[in-house]
């Protein structure tokens, strides 16, 4: 091509591309701008920039590769073209663009450089995703709305009910109403006459009706619904009614609550305490309420379209409030509108002024600033709203000089009060405060972790949960912990607070004080320790009757905790029957303290935790204290003593049964009369007489002399009562009649439970082996008897020289069940005590423990039973004992 023609060509490419209303480039093989539209500019933002000559990349350096490459295919004769794609520009910002690159060419088959055709799709993106949200909303206010579809066959007389319209009605999904029985939902009176009459007119005429009406659903609430509804007619006669079905509830309550609200915004607004107070952009009033005459003493009529605020306010006041606007803000004072500022950035202002009435005296206020502007947002005047504040600022003077008092009591007690913003982490100390924790005032940025360093290592913990439980619970109970100085001592405070929330219920604020309670916490320690001293369970009430304190020993005695009656009724202790009378003798011994028995001889009791009732003994000491007079009660479980009182009683009715059967059957009690005479005589003379000197006794220390002569006596007699008692049954009654299914695994567990002490001082290996025989249908009292005097034995009589072992083995031998029990122990010489091994009070051994009783009744209950024992032993070697069960 003639050089003069392609540079022709070029120009008119360039003007046509300049004037062409589309975003067109035009870039030669290096990517160099020959041309632009104006449009290209605009969309790309670049106004008063120079593109021509310059790199396309150069332009936009966030151009990728990936594009680059598609640029070198396009200077290579292909075509690119996209119908959206986001485009992020350098400065963050998405751009969507379309575009059509292909080349251009010099001559056939020689590419130019490229044409750029793009277009900036970016709002009709926006819209899109306008359109997109709208419709999601829309969709979600739908469901939201709670609208339900009914239809009526007037011909079937047949209801049909949306689920939603079900639900509005209270109703399961499946409900099928007719047109009677929904029409009696609505609420008897106005709005189901109201409704009737709609449906009728809409029937006959064809007249659709949309009403607001009240609703009784099945569950008896009461709600506001929008019925809308139309006849459908066929050859002039209505076959169906339709329409929709809206809870208008909520709104209907909305509307309630926003008359209300417009009844006490005109009563705000015609308030005679507050003054509202507008003017136009000018400055001028154009509004001044009730209040503001009441306030600043002048009327309306002298101060509307005729005045300015600086007619009730000072130049002083105004320079203020111009220099504090312009500082907040930035800005130089000189020729600066606060007021045009705040209007600007649709902001407001609260402080302080002081306003001057129409008689020259002037009164502090607190006034809130604010621009007006119409539905355009253009400012149209300036909003005024100011309350008088005399009163509130006479308090501050009062709560500084209290202040200034409470900082001279923090001083004399030792207290510092804190504030802890949870959401800032800001915390704030009274200067006394910073003295208790050893801390210069200028310390500043104190925060909840400057408070948790001096926590003492061992109580932090404890700190940390109490803390957590407070965020919980929104509740922070008083808390008494160690500090450590940064000198390394050590003090004691009483840490309380009171916990802030917001109107969701999050913790926002912690306020509170801290007491350094070192010197009361020594003294309280010591006091505590001589209480947990007392061999009695103390507690400790006040002239109220409330609990006060109280030691380990109660806290064992009645099952509470002390965090669990401290400030209790002391009546919580006794049982109900009694509460009332302890209420009545409480006074009395308050009108006249002294240090005395409870009960005068009458059985007390106590109630624990679960109810039980604990016979008891109290003795009551009052003190003196600066909180008034306190009782000490020493509580005393005399629970053991009333057991022995009863065994005795016990022992003798059962002496009396025992001592009246002996004489019905003397004639089978020969064998037994050496033992009745002696064993038996002698003991009940003995615990008649000790129970003589028991009831003459004058004092605690004799009853308990008594009673340890009690238990040997007791022991005794025990042992032959029962000897006899097992033999007598033995004999005389039919034991077979008692028998059931018995395994042996049990029997020899509760043997060795019973046993467990003499096991473990022996050290005693037991072994056994129930295999062969696992159960058997027997007298289970006879043998566990069976087991625990031949176990028994095993042990008591095991060799000094070995470790005993035990082995019990049970199986079948000639058709026979059998039980073997064999030891390593001292051995037995049968050839020389073989023929009364089973004979009562025959012992071989000089055992302490030894009394004859143990193998005589085993063998009784053997036989018994229809079996048999034998024994085979070899002196120093061990015995083993067999048993014949059948």
């Amino acid at each position: 091509m003639d050089k003069n023609k392609y540079e022709q060509s070029i120009q008119n490419n360039k003007i046509l591309i300049e004037q062409a209303p589309t975003a067109i480039a035009m870039l030669d093989k290096n990517m160099r701008y020959i041309a632009v539209s104006k449009r290209w500019v605009a969309d790309y933002k670049m106004e008063g920039k120079e593109i021509i000559g310059r790199s396309h990349y150069d332009i936009f350096p966030e151009i990728g590769e990936e594009w680059k490459a598609n640029h070198l295919k396009c200077l290579e004769g292909a075509i690119d073209i996209c119908e959206e794609a986001p485009f992020k520009r350098a400065d963050g910002s998405i751009q969507w663009i379309y575009w059509d690159v292909r080349p251009w060419y010099i001559a056939e088959g020689e590419v130019g450089g490229l044409l750029m055709h793009t277009g900036d799709i970016t709002p009709l993106k926006e819209k899109e995703r306008e359109r997109t949200r709208m419709l999601e909303i829309l969709d979600k206010t739908y469901k939201e709305a709670r609208i339900g579809t009914w239809e009526v066959n007037l011909l079937t007389n047949e209801v049909i009910w949306s689920d939603i319209v079900s639900e509005i009605h209270g109703v399961p999904k499946n409900y099928k109403p007719n047109l009677e029985t929904a029409m009696n939902f609505y609420k008897e009176g106005e709005s189901r006459e109201t409704i009737r009459v709609a449906v009728e007119n809409a029937i006959l005429y064809g007249t659709p009706y949309n009403l607001e009406v009240e609703l009784e659903t099945a569950r008896g609430d009461s709600l506001w619904v929008r019925t809308v509804g139309n006849g459908e007619f066929v050859d002039g006669k209505c076959v169906s009614l339709i329409g929709i079905f809206q809870d208008i509830n909520e709104k209907k309550l909305s509307e309630h609550t926003l008359s209300k609200a417009n009844a006490e915004l005109e009563a705000i607004f015609n308030s005679k305490t507050v003054a509202i107070i507008t003017t136009n952009d000018k400055g001028t009033i154009n509004h001044f309420n009730h209040g503001a005459e009441i306030l600043l003493g002048y009327s309306a009529s002298e101060m509307v379209g005729v005045n300015k605020p600086d007619i009730y306010t000072s130049k002083d006041e105004f320079l203020r409030f111009t220099k504090d606007i312009a500082k907040k803000y930035d800005k130089d004072p000189l020729d600066f509108n606060p007021l045009l500022e705040l209007a600007q950035r649709n902001e407001y202002d609260v402080r302080e002024w002081v306003y001057r009435r129409k008689d020259g005296s002037t009164f502090p206020v607190q006034a809130t600033l604010s621009a007006i502007k119409n539905k355009q947002g253009e400012l149209i005047g300036y909003l005024n709203v100011s309350s008088d504040i005399s009163e509130r600022k006479q308090v501050e003077i009062e709560l500084l000089r209290k202040n200034q008092v409470l900082n001279f009591a923090e001083n004399l007690t030792m207290i510092g009060n804190w504030q802890w913003n949870t959401l800032t982490n800001d915390v704030k100390w009274s200067a006394n405060l910073y003295k208790i924790f050893g801390l210069d005032e200028n310390v500043a940025g104190l925060t909840y972790e400057t408070y948790f360093s001096f926590v003492h290592p061992d109580d932090k913990n404890m700190v940390t949960e109490h803390v957590q439980l407070g965020f919980q619970n929104k509740n922070f109970p008083d808390l008494l912990h160690r500090i450590q100085l940064r000198d390394g001592s050590v003090k004691t405070i009483q840490l309380v607070a009171e916990v802030m929330t917001n109107d969701v219920g999050e913790v926002i604020e912690l306020v509170g004080a801290c007491q350094d309670v070192s010197e009361q916490r020594m003294a309280e320690l010591k006091f505590r320790g001589l209480l947990e001293s007392a061999p009695d369970a103390m507690v400790i009430v006040n002239e109220q009757g409330k609990i006060h304190l109280i030691n380990k020993q109660a806290e064992k005695l009645f099952g509470y905790k002390a965090m669990e009656l401290m400030g209790k009724s002391v009546e919580i202790l006794i049982p109900d029957g009694f509460a009332a009378k302890h209420r009545a003798h409480r006074t009395g011994y308050f009108a006249n303290p002294k240090t005395r028995e409870m009960g005068d001889g009458k059985e007390l009791f106590g109630v624990n935790k679960t109810g039980d009732l604990i016979p008891i003994q109290i003795s009551l000491s009052p003190l003196k204290t600066e909180e008034g007079i306190l009782v000490s009660s020493a509580i005393r479980d005399i629970t053991s003593q009333k057991m022995a009182e009863r065994k005795i009683l016990e022992a003798k009715e059962k002496l009396e049964i025992f001592s009246n059967k002996l004489v019905v059957q003397n004639v089978q009690l020969a064998d037994f009369n050496q033992i009745t005479s002696h064993n038996l005589r002698a003991p009940v003379a003995n615990l008649n007489s000790l129970l003589g000197f028991y009831n003459q006794a004058i004092n605690e220390e004799e009853r308990v002399f008594l009673f340890q002569k009690f238990e040997k006596v007791i022991h005794h007699l025990t042992l032959t009562l029962n000897t006899l008692v097992e033999a007598l049954k033995t004999k005389n009654e039919n034991s077979k009649e008692v028998m059931e299914e018995v395994v042996f695994d049990e029997i020899m567990n509760k043997t060795k439970d019973i046993l467990s002490g003499e096991i473990l001082k022996t050290g005693a290996i037991i072994r056994y082996d129930f295999s062969k025989l696992s159960n058997i249908s027997y007298n289970r009292i006879y043998l566990d008897s069976i087991f625990l005097n031949l176990i028994g034995n095993a042990l008591k009589y095991k060799s000094p020289d070995r470790v005993p072992e035990i082995y019990i083995e049970t199986g079948i031998e000639n058709g026979k069940k059998i039980l073997k029990v064999s030891d390593n122990g001292l051995g037995i010489n049968l050839e020389r005590h073989g023929h009364k091994l089973f004979g009562l009070n025959k012992v071989f051994h000089r055992h302490p423990d030894a009394k004859g009783v143990g193998l005589f009744l085993t063998k009784i209950q053997v036989e018994a039973m229809g079996g048999s024992i034998s024994a085979a032993s070899e002196v120093n070697v061990g015995s083993t004992f067999k048993v014949n069960f059948n």
